[in-house]
């Protein structure tokens, strides 16, 4: 009876979510002396995006490095586990609204939540200037982000509250 009633309750962890194809673990791209500190799982739209459209993405800033170099250089330091350098004028990790966030680059926004400390939950990616452009914001917020984090077998809460980058992520820093 015990067994039948914990059945009956039992909410799926990230892994079994990953298991079922709800999210992907995302495998970045580490040197052989770093290890995974950090985690991004990643919705299949996200995944769809980072296949089919990332790598084709030109800077629209003018960078050398493309955005697809971008996304890897910052999941790789995510992932590794290295310190997120906030300064006045760029913030890699910016607070949206409701426990939604977004890991950026200089051209890229990557929108998810974090189910706990250092584990990040991507659901959609977009360019900047796409997002400036069409006023995105809101939309993958309360459209794409809140209803599939809703509709996901997790234990409550389902997010980290708070919207301080102390509150989601160890290790960071604000530059001087």
């Amino acid at each position: 009876m015990v067994v039948l009633i914990w059945l009956l309750t039992y909410m799926a962890t990230l892994l079994d979510l990953a298991k079922q194809g709800a999210i992907s673990k995302f495998q970045p791209i580490l040197e052989p002396t770093e290890q995974e500190v950090r985690c991004i799982y990643a919705a299949p739209k996200l995944i769809k995006w980072i296949k089919e459209v990332l790598p084709s993405l030109q800077s629209d800033r003018g960078l050398e490095s493309s955005p697809l170099m971008q996304f890897v250089d910052l999941t790789s330091l995510f992932c590794s586990g290295g310190t997120l350098c906030f300064d006045w004028h760029f913030k890699p990790l910016q607070h949206v609204e409701d426990g939604i966030w977004e890991l950026k680059t200089s051209d890229l926004r990557i929108f998810g939540w974090f189910p706990q400390k250092d584990w990040f939950i991507g659901v959609i990616g977009d360019t900047k200037r796409r997002i400036i452009d069409y006023g995105l914001y809101g939309p993958y917020a309360k459209i794409e982000v809140a209803p599939f984090r809703a509709n996901l077998d997790l234990d409550p809460p389902k997010f980290v509250p708070g919207v301080d980058p102390h509150d989601v992520v160890s290790d960071f820093d604000f530059a001087d």
